[in-house]
């Protein structure tokens, strides 16, 4: 049975809520960046390396170079990709990047986020925020407005706070491997307007999050670890 947890800062639902929310008000498609994303969504295949159950549940510890990258399908059924990587280190703060790519073009940002605990998301500072919009043009917020980013992005960095002891374990598959004994919660994400329940299965061996995968309960999304690694995250801008 899976343990409901409707606390919204517990949920990598937020992501990709938030996610679908930014994607709802595009536009219009780019006919170059759709061809890209199917392109690669046709080159995903199954199988990967067998992952076996874990002996912890805690997260791996965060450091530099890490990457983790999804290929979320939202409630329209279109795919995109979103890329977690750690790209650098700052005063015991972890700079984090967060690249969108989508059929309207990508965005991403970078927010310098110091855990005072993996656990607690009360704990948890963004000292600093630069994103790129879809249109390349790059925004550096002023210290002043850390007060306000800390509000709006919790949704997003709250994916970072991990909870898992005490949760049933299931295996699962994606793109990315197998993955046994992957810790099984469902949680509550809002992001404005926005609500949704998700399930989720998160595993310490993928970095960051350790998400492995999302499923959507009240709307028809899905999020799958397609690849990973703890060494080699650049930044994108």
């Amino acid at each position: 049975m899976t343990r409901s947890n409707l606390a919204p800062f517990s949920a990598a639902a937020a992501v990709v809520l938030a996610t679908i929310a930014l994607t709802g008000c595009s536009p219009s498609i780019d006919p170059a960046a759709k061809a890209d994303i199917d392109r690669r969504v046709g080159m995903l295949q199954g199988g990967g390396a067998a992952m076996p159950a874990p002996t912890t549940f805690m997260p791996m510890p965060l450091a530099p170079g890490q990457w983790s990258q999804y290929k979320m399908t939202d409630d329209k059924g279109q795919p995109s990709f979103m890329t977690y990587k750690i790209i650098g280190e700052e005063g015991g703060a972890f700079w984090v990047e967060i690249l969108h790519e989508t059929y309207f073009g990508a965005d991403a940002q970078k927010m310098l986020i110091a855990f005072g605990s993996r656990t607690d998301p009360n704990q948890v500072e963004i000292r600093g925020v630069v994103t790129r919009d879809r249109d390349g043009n790059v925004n550096e917020m002023p210290p002043n407005m850390m007060p306000l980013l800390q509000s709006m992005y919790k949704s997003i960095v709250s994916a970072l706070v991990i909870s898992w002891q005490g949760l049933p374990q299931e295996p699962a598959a994606v793109p990315a491997g197998r993955f046994d004994g992957c810790f099984h919660a469902r949680s509550m994400a809002q992001w404005g307007p926005w609500k949704s329940t998700a399930d989720s299965w998160s595993h310490p061996a993928v970095p960051i999050n350790g998400v492995v995968r999302t499923q959507g309960v009240d709307r028809p999304f899905t999020m799958e670890l397609v690849a990973y690694g703890t060494t080699g995250a650049r930044a994108s801008f």
